[in-house]
């Protein structure tokens, strides 16, 4: 390179490459020396950016796609972090209201059921009646006039009964 010039600028010893002064910035404009083949040239700046976008290209498009990627995934992610957190406040106040009615079964008042009401803070009459439906026949005998009944409830679905010459029958349905 000795002997040429590029871009108008005076050949440069090897030598003295070294002992150049360094530049600030490198414009698109920006001239710069290179040899090629043997032959003395310029390179610009913007050939210079080309070359170095040119190189790095699969990287960006890799490093676009990924973070494309991981910005969908973020996405998807807080959408599951506020179901998430929908889920953990119905679970608490599924858990609070599991606490309201932990120990505080069902009773009996007055002839009916009363249910504990968490919002009230009280038992609540249910107008359901506490009583049982019998499933069998009682029967009684009147001490003073021995005449024997016979109990049952009005729901009652069981056998009849009979008194036949002295005797207690039973009467079956036939459910065919």
């Amino acid at each position: 390179m000795a002997d040429k010039t590029t871009g108008g600028l005076p050949a440069v010893q090897e030598a003295a490459i070294g002992d150049l002064p360094g530049i600030a910035d490198l414009y698109d404009d920006t001239l710069l020396p290179v040899e090629q083949q043997g032959e003395a040239r310029h390179m610009t700046g913007a050939q210079w950016k080309t070359y170095a976008q040119a190189g790095v290209h699969q990287y960006v498009e890799s490093a676009r796609t990924a973070a494309e990627r991981a910005s969908e995934a973020s996405d998807s992610a807080q959408g599951y972090a506020q179901n998430a957190g929908k889920s953990a406040g119905e679970a608490a106040d599924f858990a609070a209201a599991a606490r309201q009615y932990s120990g505080r079964p069902p009773i009996i008042k007055n002839g009916t059921w009363w249910t504990w009401d968490a919002a009230q803070q009280e038992y609540v009459d249910t107008g359901e009646a506490a009583r049982g439906n019998l499933m069998y026949a009682a029967f009684f005998l009147d001490p003073r006039t021995g005449e024997l009944h016979m109990l049952t409830d009005s729901e009652y679905t069981g056998p009849d009964f009979r008194l036949v010459n002295g005797n207690l029958e039973v009467v079956l349905h036939d459910e065919s």
